[in-house]
């Protein structure tokens, strides 16, 4: 995890205080391991690697954030076929060419470098620069986690095999990064929790937008799943080690799922979803997007009530991923459920584009005839409003808050900016007995077989069976009670 190599020796001299730092961010031309590629004749110039489609992408809000375009693209990995990738990023850095603190504006999550899977990560993802089989140091220094891999492969497979109009493209902000170590598992019997001596490391990539119409109608997106269950007394009944990567389905192309109020699940169709002939989901929940109808049930609320925002803004993207053979036979599966609290975005059918700006709840409410009022002019009409302490700072006189007064959707000052977030996984069987591990599927996880093919991904699937334990586990959530937007960095939408 590095920046290009375009930084001169002069500029790391002038930064020399500032070394610590640096060996922490891992930029400047030092790895995440803190070892310099370039010292390595073994490795290419990484600055030279061509790049992929995803670098590049993002361009600096200049209202808001205070880091160069320049800077924020040295945060580059190489991928397996020796492109370069954007990967995870600090939300605020030291900008080499000024000496001073910057912000990006957005994150990535947690700092995949603190995962007990990071040199798992590493060697699945590394470049054999020097084709001698076997993945180097430094080619392993030259590696992280490429965000946009799992595009770059679909758009190669589909060129292989003459498949039109199903490349996908995603933007730069959505990757987000979770991991936990040690986390403990438990079992299901007849339904009931019953404890288990089993601790599994965990770390999910995917990328999940929640500040656009793009995930009302796009079901297909990118997730990379490494977990490995390596600890405690049941660890022998219940092996599992797993890196898996693919376009993972979330619910069907153009609808999600709407929580209605008293009522439960519905299915809402809107949109063309991206590519346009992105496959149906199977088994998962899909996409749980917020609605106009859960912010009037859940936070506009009278006086002396207070609102929910926790139900009111929340989504949750349930998965039903799995590995398999050429033959159709599965190898894996998992399931993994991310959720996001206070999104920037909810779904309005009212509005021309569908999508409403959650600020905007801080600055209306509904009258007594059920009518959402956004006029200050007649806040006075007003009978339910959000009431709490996410718009108690930006909107302290609420509706009747002036039009000139109220904060944008993309503001750093707005508390919505999806920055909790939180994964929950379920059971993860593998049925790759004597197998080996190194497996080759195609982007979406199918026709796996031991040989490399055009467009397709690299998958690591310990060569076990465990489908015959007999262990069920209980869903167990983490990632929740991290903070991946500090104060003062400058955190807003898109994020």
């Amino acid at each position: 995890m590095k920046p290009s190599s375009s930084h001169s020796l002069h500029a790391l001299r002038t930064l020399a205080p500032l070394a610590a730092m640096f060996l922490l961010t891992g930029f400047l031309g030092i790895s995440c391991s803190g070892a310099d590629p370039e010292d390595s004749p073994n490795s290419p110039d990484d600055s030279t690697r061509p790049n992929s489609s995803a670098m590049g992408l993002w361009t600096a809000n200049t209202a808001h954030d205070t880091c160069s375009k320049s800077f924020h693209d040295t945060y580059f990995v190489v991928g397996p076929e020796g492109k370069k990738y954007p990967t995870w990023h600090p939300p605020t850095a030291v900008d080499p060419t000024t000496g001073r603190d910057c912000t990006f504006g957005h994150e990535h999550g947690r700092d995949p470098r603190g995962s007990a899977l990071w040199d798992f990560v590493r060697e699945q993802f590394a470049f054999d620069a020097n084709r001698n089989g076997v993945i180097d140091p430094t080619e392993r220094d030259a590696s992280g986690l490429p965000f946009g891999h799992i595009a770059e492969q679909l758009a190669a497979y589909n060129a292989a095999n003459g498949i039109a109009d199903s490349d996908r493209f995603e933007d730069h902000t959505g990757y987000k990064i979770t991991w936990e170590n040690g986390i403990r598992r438990d079992r299901l019997v007849n339904g009931q929790v019953q404890a288990l001596d089993l601790f599994c490391d965990v770390l999910t990539v995917l990328h999940q937008e929640s500040y656009s119409a793009e995930a009302f109608a796009s079901n297909l997106h990118q997730l990379t799943f490494a977990i490995d269950c390596n600890r405690g007394a049941d660890a022998t009944r219940y092996p599992v080690r797993l890196l898996a990567s693919l376009m993972a389905t979330f619910g069907n192309p153009a609808s999600f799922v709407a929580i209605v109020p008293g009522t439960g699940d519905s299915t809402v169709t809107t949109g063309v979803p991206q590519p346009p002939t992105s496959p149906a989901g199977g088994t998962e929940r899909g996409r749980v997007i917020p609605t106009i109808a859960n912010v009037r049930n859940d936070i506009y609320v009278p006086v002396g009530q207070t609102s929910n925002f926790s139900t009111g803004l929340f989504e949750v993207w349930s998965s039903a991923a799995a590995l398999l053979r050429n033959d159709g036979t599965q190898l894996a599966a998992f399931d993994p459920a991310f959720s996001v609290y206070s999104p920037s975005r909810y779904f309005d059918p009212t509005l021309l584009t569908n999508t409403a700006r959650s600020i905007d709840i801080c600055y209306s409410g509904v009258n007594a005839a059920g009518l959402v009022i956004d006029d200050p002019l007649r806040a006075g009409e007003i009978v339910r409003q959000a009431r709490g302490p996410e718009c108690a700072t930006v909107a302290p006189n609420g509706p009747a808050t002036p039009r000139l007064q109220r904060i944008a959707f993309d503001d750093p000052r707005s508390p919505f900016n999806a920055c909790r977030r939180e994964v929950s996984i379920g059971s993860t069987p593998l049925a790759n007995a004597g197998g080996g591990t190194a497996w080759h599927t195609d982007p979406y996880g199918r026709a796996g077989r031991t040989a490399a093919f055009a467009g397709s991904l690299r998958q690591y699937i310990e060569g076990v069976n465990n489908t015959g334990s007999g262990i069920v586990l209980a869903a167990r959530s983490f990632g929740g009670d991290v903070s991946y937007c500090p104060p003062g960095a400058g955190l807003h939408a898109p994020n």
